[in-house]
């Protein structure tokens, strides 16, 4: 018998996760939707994958994984508030600027450590979840510090003494 739905949540509570955003465009290819992910992770050198998981419950569901393309977007400890909008159920949540990707024309979050465009290479359901994984078509990446969530919170890395380089 799987574990209760409480214990498997504090079970998630435990991981350390970088934060993310993802977005694409509507199925009209008129507005933006988008979430906050700690899920996404790099998936494969040859070909460059990479993949994060949606709930089925998430408002932006049925546009993400209906789109062909989609951005990631790495974000910054200065980013805070970015992660927060994106992670409520408002409609408006992604009415703001976006840089526009070069190569396949996806929204991205200005400012972000990452910025990667993917087009939609399979998407697998699996429970409450689908996982989308995406081809990286291009990315850009500029130095900062990471937005990780842990416990339900946001935060920031601190290495421990000794570790440089290891």
């Amino acid at each position: 018998m799987p574990i209760s739905g409480e214990n498997y949540k504090r079970i998630g509570q435990t991981a350390a996760g970088a934060v993310s955003v993802v977005a694409a465009y509507d199925r009209s290819g008129n507005s933006v939707v988008g979430l906050t992910v700690s899920s996404f992770v790099t998936l494969s050198f040859e070909p460059p994958l990479v993949m994060f998981a949606i709930q089925h419950s998430a408002n932006s569901y049925p546009s993400i994984v209906a789109s062909k393309a989609f951005g990631v977007s790495l974000l910054s400890v200065r980013q805070a508030e970015v992660a927060e909008r994106f992670a409520t159920k408002d409609p408006n949540k992604a009415n703001m600027t976006f840089d526009i990707g070069t190569s396949l024309r996806v929204p991205l979050i200005a400012g972000s450590l990452a910025q990667i465009e993917c087009l939609t290479n399979q998407i697998f359901i699996s429970g409450d979840h689908a996982i989308v994984v995406g081809l990286v078509e291009a990315a850009r990446t500029q130095e900062g510090e990471p937005l990780l969530y842990f416990a339900r919170k946001f935060g920031s890395f601190t290495p421990l003494a000794g570790t440089e380089g290891a």
